[in-house]
């Protein structure tokens, strides 16, 4: 079972104690459900997509949703021991694997939008950044500026220079999220 998240529409304005969003999730590659949320702290919507092939039997979108619950629900227990108010930590379902996925989503287009303005790099303090005018960034500027960040950061480990998955992993690292 492939699960994906895609066609993500993210509504600041609208996000209060959840995520305001619209999206698509594909099973195995094939349109399954239209998922959101409006934002005010209520459950996600989650409905049968319009070109889903399951909608063509009787009762076996529903029978393949309730299977995938099943599945989460057989997942171990997140974030066991991590909270004094709930040291048993939390089940695993559909809805937060949504949430999950949108989050994801925000911090990939946080990610790219820093990376498009700044050089981003860590350092043993942490993640930084130097800022730059993007109308310059031929490859003899963009060569002097990494070399002027190695130079005064012999360990620094420049984000921009990274394939994004990598640098996804220490951007995540490095904020929290």
């Amino acid at each position: 079972m492939n699960l994906e998240m895609k066609a993500i529409k993210y509504f600041a304005s609208g996000s209060e104690e959840t995520y305001c969003y619209t999206a698509v999730v594909y099973l195995d590659g094939k349109p399954f459900a239209d998922v959101g949320n409006d934002g005010h702290g209520g459950s996600d919507r989650v409905n049968h997509h319009d070109k889903s092939p399951l909608i063509k039997v009787k009762g076996a979108w529903r029978e393949k949703f309730q299977e995938i619950e099943e599945y989460f629900a057989s997942l171990p227990k997140t974030d066991v021991g991590k909270y004094d108010w709930c040291p048993e930590g939390f089940d695993q379902k559909f809805e937060y694997w949504c949430a999950d996925q949108v989050g994801k989503y925000l911090t990939i287009r946080d990610l790219k939008r820093h990376l498009k303005r700044a050089y981003l790099f860590t350092t043993k303090d942490g993640l930084r950044e130097s800022r730059y005018h993007p109308l310059n960034d031929t490859p003899k500027v963009v060569r002097m500026k990494t070399q002027q960040i190695k130079r005064r950061y012999p360990e620094a480990v420049i984000l921009n220079e990274l394939p994004l998955e990598e640098a996804l992993e220490i951007y995540i690292g490095a904020t929290g999220g």
